[in-house]
């Protein structure tokens, strides 16, 4: 059987079963484990990517010290372009991921990094900001992270994910790291406002949304 034919058949079974089969599958089948990303980032050598900060670093206040938590911060260039363009800001990086921490913590020193890992465990305070950054996406329930962010964060929580416009059902049923999609309704119950909307950005293959949620 195919893989598309496979998914199908997921899809199927969790409407007559009013999501429970569906969301059952979508945990058996998640491949975002600590050991996955750990081998993953071991074979990156020293080097993941910075890109996508560039469009969140312009909704941060330049002319004020503020503190970050950059929840999933991989091996840390975001947070040290961000430490770049705000000298003054104190900036934090946390990731589930100790390959990920003991990279990151050997080639930036004036950041502090610490394994964490969100749905299991608390930040160790509050900070001015808290960043996921293409992180959500890799979640069965983003919402749960978005929730336990938002305890610890005293002036906004800042998102930054894939984009698209429109779907019918946002959970993904595939065997990728993609788990949820996202548009500018993902977070309508919430103190929301979505900050941007990117054109295609041929690296990543995909648009960004941008959202600022307040506690």
């Amino acid at each position: 059987m195919r893989v598309a034919d496979i998914i199908q058949k997921m899809k199927s079974l969790d409407s007559k079963t009013g999501g429970r089969v569906g969301n059952l599958v979508r945990v058996l089948t998640n491949v975002n484990t600590r050991r996955y990303w750990d081998k993953k980032l071991l074979s990156r050598g020293n080097s993941w990517r910075d890109f996508p900060y560039q469009y969140l670093s312009e909704f941060l206040p330049c002319d004020e010290n503020f503190s970050l938590l950059d929840v999933g911060c991989a091996l840390g260039e975001g947070c040290a372009l961000l430490k770049q363009r705000f000298p003054e800001a104190e900036i934090s990086g946390a990731d589930f991921s100790s390959v990920a921490i003991e990279k990151a913590g050997s080639k930036f020193e004036n950041i502090e990094f610490l394994v964490l890992d969100i749905q299991k465990q608390d930040p160790p305070r509050k900070y001015d900001y808290v960043t996921l950054v293409h992180i959500l996406e890799h979640f069965n329930n983003p919402f749960s992270i978005v929730d336990k962010c938002l305890l610890f964060v005293d002036k906004a929580l800042l998102i930054e994910v894939p984009y698209v416009e429109s779907f019918r059902d946002p959970r993904l049923f595939s065997f990728g790291q993609h788990r949820y999609l996202f548009n500018e309704r993902t977070f309508s119950e919430y103190n929301c406002e979505v900050l941007t909307i990117t054109e295609y950005i041929s690296s990543a293959g995909y648009r960004y949304i941008l959202f600022k949620i307040m506690p």
